[in-house]
């Protein structure tokens, strides 16, 4: 098993690495306009243990890449992948939920609780 450049994970090479990637600019198409420009990102997290997202609160969460001109809207329905009782993993369809947490901008521009 090889490392790329040298960088065995969790040394101070790698370390160094992830810290100027993390101030890294990122460029490409913006969900919300299309744009091919800078882009920030917008997460939002659910108080639902997904199989997807890896993290260690055991918190779904949608991110939306989007311009600075084109706050983030809230995602009206998420798909999180969860395991059934069979032990097979499935995406799940959940909508009429907010958020617990967001980091980012964002604007709500339709109602996303819907009554019947």
């Amino acid at each position: 098993m090889g490392f790329s450049r040298g960088a065995k994970p969790g040394s101070r090479k790698q370390k160094r690495r992830n810290k100027l990637l993390c101030n890294s600019i990122e460029w490409g198409r913006c969900e919300i306009c299309g744009k091919e420009t800078q882009l920030e990102r917008t997460y939002f997290y659910y108080p639902i243990h997904c199989e997807c997202c890896g993290n260690k609160e055991n918190r779904h969460f949608e991110m939306i890449r989007h311009c600075k001109k084109c706050p983030a809207p809230m995602p009206k329905e998420i798909h999180p992948l969860c395991k059934a009782m069979d032990g097979k993993t499935y995406h799940a369809s959940v909508s009429n939920m907010l958020p617990i947490d967001i980091h980012g901008e964002f604007i709500i521009n339709e109602r996303i609780i819907k009554e019947e």
